[in-house]
Formats: structure tokens, sequence, C-alpha cells
């Protein structure tokens, strides 16, 4: 019972990291919004309607992964003003404009992320940090929020530790410790079973596997790499990697899907399918670098 609550609540935190999405996207304008007046009172309340969808939805998943008191606190301020400002002559004076100056308004305040703001999420939430979080820029639109949320649980290995394990292969039966949790299933056994025979560097793996999503962390590649797999269409199955700590550039770029390779992080993606998908993740972590490869590059410099 206690693993069926857990599962269904993560599940959930994925669900609404999607619906939160996937009303931003509503959001953007188009021409037919500034038809008329009417058109325009109905964008309005649109807009009015998705942001309190978007509070609830981001509210549930903080308060389920107890994210920093000041962080919901000024989320929730961020919202009260936002809607205060949709609600007042305004926007509706931006309305006016036209769809260009409405277009701005929701970027600056719901869809935009700055790029420092990005790299500092993407340097300050890593596993087994010991100031995890702590150099993170406060979040200022939704997306930014958004984005904080979703980065601040799936890099902490805390999340992947509350998990119960189904299955798990000891440290001296292989060169690390790996831990399957969340649903035994054909899918998330297939891979279990091709990475207990893989020789991969890492101290300790754990596997989350869910309906629709397999969440991978591995401590000493890349500091703790993730993946983060959606099995929703096992003919396409997408992966996306974010790897903290990059030791070696040269060995980074040759990674699968590679589209970030700078001194700090790396990340990525790729698609697979089902019959591939086990062997590719594992080709695929065993060529992440690692300290030694920092020690290589430092000796290679020399």
């Amino acid at each position: 019972m206690i693993l069926w609550i857990i599962q269904k609540k993560l599940e959930r935190f994925f669900d609404y990291n999607l619906k939160a999405k996937k009303l931003m996207n509503e959001l953007m304008p188009t021409e037919l919004d500034f038809y008329n007046n009417e058109t325009k009172f109905n964008y309005t309340d649109k807009v009015l309607e998705c942001i309190e969808k978007i509070e609830i939805y981001l509210n549930k998943m903080m308060l389920d992964y107890n994210l920093p008191d000041n962080i919901v606190e000024t989320f929730n301020n961020k919202m009260k003003e936002l809607e205060s400002k949709v609600n007042s002559q305004e926007f509706y004076d931006v309305l006016k404009e036209g769809k260009e100056a409405t277009l701005k308004f929701i970027r600056t305040h719901i869809s935009d992320m700055r790029i420092d703001f990005v790299t500092s999420v993407k340097t300050g939430f890593a596993g087994y940090y010991m100031y995890y979080g702590f150099d993170v820029l406060p979040p200022t639109t939704i997306n930014e929020f958004l984005h904080y949320t979703h980065s601040y649980v799936i890099n902490k290995e805390n999340f992947y530790s509350m998990i119960p394990t189904v299955r798990k292969l000891k440290e001296e039966d292989h060169t690390g410790q790996i831990n399957l949790r969340g649903i035994n299933n054909e899918i998330g056994n297939q891979l279990y079973e091709i990475m207990s025979t893989s020789e991969i560097d890492s101290d300790q793996i754990d596997i989350i596997n869910l309906e629709n999503k397999i969440l991978i962390m591995a401590r000493d590649l890349g500091h703790a790499a993730v993946l983060e797999i959606d099995t929703t269409d096992l003919s396409r199955i997408f992966v996306k990697y974010f790897i903290p700590k990059n030791t070696n550039q040269e060995k980074a770029s040759r990674l699968k899907g590679i589209n970030e390779n700078n001194e700090k992080f790396i990340t990525g993606s790729f698609q697979t399918t089902k019959e591939t998908f086990a062997h590719e993740i594992c080709s695929f972590m065993k060529c992440i670098p690692t300290d030694m490869d920092m020690e290589r590059n430092s000796s290679n410099i020399k």
C-alpha cells in the first residue's frame, strides 16, 4: 500500500509537470485573439483560467516534495501579482497594442527562462552535492518555477532512495550497487538485467521504473548523471540526460545526442526502441566521463 501511494505521488508529479507545460503553450496568443473586444476578453479569461490551473499543479508538486518554504512563498506571491495584472487595465492596454505586446507580456511573466538561471540550476542541483541548491538563482517566471521544481526533485539522491526497491544487486556481485525501484515489470527488468551484466563504472545506480517513465541516477558518472526516459511509446522511447560534472569535454563530445558540452555540465537527448533501449542505455552510461577521465585529461595536458 505504501509503495502504491509513493508511486502514484511520483506519477502525479510528472503528470502535473506535463499539464503545466501544455497550459503555458496554450497561453501563446494568436491573431484571432485580437479580432474584436469579445475575443480579447475571451483571451483574458483563458489566461486567468490557465494560470489558476498552473498554480494548483505547481503548488501540489512543491508541497508533495517539500520544496523550500521561501520558494513556495515567492511562487504564490508571484501568482497573486500576475492574476492582479491580468485582471487590471494594464493588461487590457497591452491587448489593445496587439499580438506582439501581448506575447512580450506572456514571455516576461510566464514562459521565459534566463540563461544564467538555467545555468545555475544545472550547476546547483546535482546528486550527492553537499550544498544542494545553495547557489541557484531565485526563479521569477512561471516557467522558471516549473524548471526549478522539476530539477530540484529529480536530481536529488534522497528522492530515489525513498522509492522502495523491488530488485537489488549488491556491490560484491558487481562493480557497484544497482537498485530497481518502483514497478516490477518487463521493461524495468529488461533494463536491470542488462545493466547487471554491464561494466558500468558507478558505485550506485538507482532505477525508478514507473508506468510511462524510467528515471536513472548513477553516482560517479559525471558526479551523478540523471537519465529521464519516456516509455509512453515503446516504438519510440525518448531519453533525456543531464550530467552535472564534465570531467573530460573530448570524451563527452562522443556521447550520443549531446547538445551542451561546456566545462561544467553536459546535456543531451536521443531516441531508441524497446528492443534496443536497454543495451543503448548501458552503452551510453559506460561512455559518460568520470573523475578518472579528469585525471587522464590533466596528465595529457602536462
